[in-house]
């Protein structure tokens, strides 16, 4: 069995189902893991998500911040309705219910631990234990799931809280979380989270250092893969790997192997 990492698909179906045809996955044999934003922006969202959805527990993917806007605008929650989108085909197909059901039961953050490896869509807040960064992701997970759905994405059309700190109320910390998981880029020099600059030309502002070049506590001893930041590109920073390489923007598509003794092989295809 392998384990195979794709980068943001963002609707781009023809693309990734050449880049599952190019590296051999094996559907009940290999485990696919996604680092979200599976939808909006390319040209077909619901055939992504039911090619998705039909691989079962082949796949494992995380949540991004594209598939929370769907949700908010399938529970037609304000401003998030009012954004331009390109899943109206998903919103308006007979099985909308059932893909946003499936979308519920999605991790916020995959670990696991007998390859220490981390998959989120955007980051890990330095000052956060990996203990303090499961349980997090898991009461994330929880609210998803439940009853609480609704006004949780109801909360989440906000930049604050921007600094973590014990002092916040649970919900706060909550909506901290899911920034840091799903928007985070770059961080202030108190560590404070920067959402409004996303290109990676700004690493160079003495203000601003990316997430991961601070002092993190998890990639320490932890391996993390991400997506998100598709100016970064494919990147590799100690144990970071970057692996969202802009294919709705007529870039590239990527997959990395995760190997049996802890390296990778990267396969990338044009867009």
């Amino acid at each position: 069995m392998s384990i195979y990492a794709i980068g943001d698909i963002q609707g781009c179906y023809k693309e990734f189902r050449k880049l599952l045809k190019n590296i051999g996955f094996k559907k009940n044999e290999d485990t696919l893991w996604l680092t979200g934003d599976l939808v909006n922006r390319g040209p077909n969202s619901l055939d992504t998500i039911k090619f998705i959805m039909e691989l079962d527990d082949s796949v494992v993917t995380v949540l991004g911040n594209h598939d929370f806007n769907l949700m908010a605008v399938y529970y037609e929650i304000k401003p998030w309705t009012k954004i331009k989108h390109t899943f109206h085909d998903i919103l308006s197909h007979k099985d909308c219910d059932l893909i946003i059901e499936w979308y519920r039961k999605q991790k916020i953050i995959h670990y696991e631990k007998e390859i220490k490896t981390i998959l989120v869509h955007a980051g890990l807040y330095p000052q956060w234990s990996l203990k303090t960064t499961l349980n997090i992701g898991k009461i994330i997970n929880k609210k998803i799931k439940g009853n609480e759905c609704k006004d949780l994405l109801n909360s989440l059309w906000t930049n604050t809280p921007s600094m973590w700190s014990e002092k916040l109320t649970d919900q706060e910390k909550i909506v901290f979380a899911i920034n840091v998981f799903t928007r985070m880029r770059y961080l202030n020099k108190d560590l404070s989270l920067n959402l409004e600059i996303k290109d990676y030309n700004n690493k160079d502002n003495d203000n601003l250092t990316p997430w991961f070049m601070t002092n993190s506590e998890v990639l320490k001893e932890t391996r993390c893969i991400i997506g998100h930041w598709s100016t970064l590109g494919y990147y590799q920073y100690k144990n970071l790997i970057s692996i969202d390489t802009g294919c709705v923007w007529g870039n590239e598509l990527t997959a990395i192997k995760i190997l049996n003794d802890g390296s990778i092989h990267k396969t990338s295809i044009k867009c």
